[in-house]
């Protein structure tokens, strides 16, 4: 195992009809040294066989199956398990670029002051929607989460915080895991380009977009009482909130701004 450097975890809930597209996505990797361990949360689907069926063709993807205990476990028992020094989590209906290990793995090697790789991404399935993701700061990270869940970090991090936090298994634990990460201080690197593919599916068939949406109240909640000394540090400016980002995005704020566009034009002629 000396060669391994990356571990890719790959939880899978029912997701077999997916799975191969992960897979194959970390197979064209330019960088090899990596293994990539596809943990079975409990599922009843083929993922198992697809699962298995890479094992037999390259030994560095790997399978382990547990009763269904959530996305936080699961992660949380593969990386405890894996080899790699630098962990990189990819949800099994989702893909990355060839290059993105190559050029995560330099982003951590040059600089130990590097505590989180994160890049770009595009959806694809019902949208082809290019996202460029916002500077960083801590502030804004308290507010609204900035970065995509298949970010990479180092392994000793991961232990440091104690992993991903159970009391988030309805959703949001990526955010509450970059803010575990990143409140201690350190910087993060961005990726140039496109590396990570967002599978865009139907709203019913998105765990992220039905849980967390029905229990965002709660999670947030759960989040602030996770770093309560963060949030008891820094005042958060209302703009930086996810409440905020939400209602700018919205088409009625969007439409509103249009409409009253001519309004202020014509306020500035006058004054």
């Amino acid at each position: 195992m000396a060669n391994i450097e990356v571990s890719v975890i790959i939880p899978c809930y029912n997701q077999g009809r997916y799975l191969k597209d992960a897979v194959d996505s970390v197979l064209m990797q330019t960088y090899k040294f990596w293994e990539c361990i596809i943990i079975d949360d409990g599922s009843t689907d083929e993922t198992k066989i697809v699962a298995l069926s890479y094992h037999k063709k390259d030994s560095r993807v790997k399978y382990i199956y547990q009763e269904t205990q959530g996305v936080c476990a699961a992660r949380n028992n593969a990386i405890r398990v894996s080899n790699g020094k630098y962990i990189l989590c990819l949800d099994a209906d989702d893909k990355i670029s060839n290059t993105y290990f190559e050029y995560a793995v330099r982003a951590l090697d040059c600089n130990p002051n590097v505590v989180l790789v994160t890049t770009h991404y595009q959806y694809f399935g019902k949208s082809k929607k290019k996202v460029w993701l916002e500077p960083y700061s801590i502030e804004k990270l308290m507010g609204h989460n900035l970065f995509i869940n298949c970010s990479m970090f180092r392994k000793v991090d991961f232990e440091r915080v104690k992993g991903f936090n159970p009391n988030m298994k309805l959703g949001l634990e990526d955010w509450d895991f970059w803010l575990s990460l990143l409140e201690g201080g350190g910087s993060v690197k961005y990726v140039d380009g496109i590396n990570f593919f967002y599978r865009k599916k139907r709203r019913f068939e998105s765990r992220n977009d039905s849980s967390a949406s029905k229990n965002l109240d709660y999670l947030r909640k759960q989040i602030w009482l996770n770093h309560l000394n963060l949030y008891a540090s820094v005042y958060l400016p209302p703009k930086e909130t996810v409440e905020y980002v939400q209602i700018s995005s919205s088409l009625e704020y969007r439409l509103g701004r249009l409409l009253l566009k001519p309004l202020r034009y014509i306020k500035r002629l006058l004054y």
